[in-house]
């Protein structure tokens, strides 16, 4: 039986998983189900942890997003995040049980233990994938990331000639689904052979104060600013899209073009080289639909666009278009809800 393995990120507080985990297990879980469909080959999920404890809670939720087999890597040194010690564990199972393919978060640790990892297993990466699939060539499975080209103008689909094949994943590409309670095992592997970790956590402070960033993992409500509101490089309808958002409790996103020309700060930026969001609902405001956009915020539920463009390319990724302009919308919603 193949395997495709999950590399899972544990919040080390909480002894929760992160939810990109989730998100990858569940896309896994889909992969297993091609494989079946396309060439009749047969792959389970192996989700694999590393820490010092994990609850009962979070066992059951990784079953219910697909996973077959359940590793955790428990170890004391494991308590603390060190993308060293964290290889060598990963590296240490792996060994005694590989697999065919490998998919981390590509999250700030798993963009670290990722390159580390495939190192020492002599494959490669494919990076920042906004896509994974299984493809028939030349009467063979392939697995088949996908991630934009150098510049966001075009798709790649990257096949690798080593085993395992690996890629990372940013959090809320994909929808963790939570509805198929697979029986599976669970099991604690304990590895032998790490090094002392030359990094020593001396202490962890969080500074409540700063607002430099903006969370999206949560955000219900996106209301993001484009290109088509800059007014002479002046910000006033920047400004008053952010006083819309505080009066409807919604968050404020915006395009790398706007970022650049420092209209708005990078936290906002959404898409490849920005945040992922998943928004209940998302009003683009004057976006032409870029792919490096695009592939930011096309899974939220519902996608409003607004664009004098009538064949803009963000209409192709709405469910409610409306071709005007956005600074027009935007006057009136402010005259109607923040004028005193």
């Amino acid at each position: 039986m193949k395997k495709i393995s999950v590399y899972c990120e544990l919040d080390l507080k909480t002894k929760k998983l992160k939810d990109v985990s989730y998100e990858l297990i569940s896309k896994a879980y889909e992969l297993t189900q091609s494989a079946f469909e396309l060439k009749q080959e047969e792959y389970i999920v192996e989700a694999i942890i590393l820490g010092d404890s994990i609850n009962d809670e979070t066992v059951h939720k990784m079953h219910c997003a697909g996973a077959n087999n359940i590793v955790f890597i428990k170890e004391k040194c494991l308590e603390n995040f060190s993308q060293t010690v964290y290889s060598q564990a990963f590296i240490e199972y792996f060994q005694t049980a590989p697999s065919e393919i490998i998919i981390f978060p590509a999250t700030p640790s798993g963009r670290m233990v990722a390159p580390r990892i495939t190192t020492m297993l002599d494959t490669g990466l494919v990076a920042d994938c906004t896509g994974l699939d299984f493809i028939i060539r030349e009467n063979k499975l392939n697995f088949a990331p996908t991630r934009p080209t150098f510049g966001s103008e075009l798709m790649a689909t990257i096949l690798s000639k080593k085993n395992p094949q690996c890629a990372t994943v940013r959090p809320q590409t994909f929808i963790a689904d939570f509805n198929k309670n697979i029986q599976g095992e669970y099991k604690e592997f304990y590895p032998t052979a790490l090094e002392e970790n030359r990094i020593r956590l001396l202490k962890s402070v969080l500074d409540e104060n700063h607002s430099g960033v903006i969370d999206f993992s949560n955000a219900k409500i996106v209301l993001a600013a484009g290109y088509g509101l800059c007014e002479a490089k002046s910000r006033i309808y920047f400004e008053k899209l952010e006083e819309i958002a505080k009066k409807i409790g919604a968050t404020v996103g915006s395009t790398r073009k706007v970022v650049d020309m420092g209209l708005m700060p990078h936290e906002t930026q959404i898409g490849l080289t920005g945040t992922t969001v998943v928004a209940d609902l998302y009003i683009a405001f004057g976006i032409s639909g870029a792919l490096q956009h695009t592939c930011g915020m096309k899974n939220s539920k519902i996608i409003v666009g607004i664009n004098t463009d009538n064949n803009a390319e963000i209409f192709n990724y709405c469910d409610y278009k409306i071709v005007t302009d956005a600074k027009a919308i935007i006057d009136e919603l402010h005259f109607k809800l923040c004028a005193e």
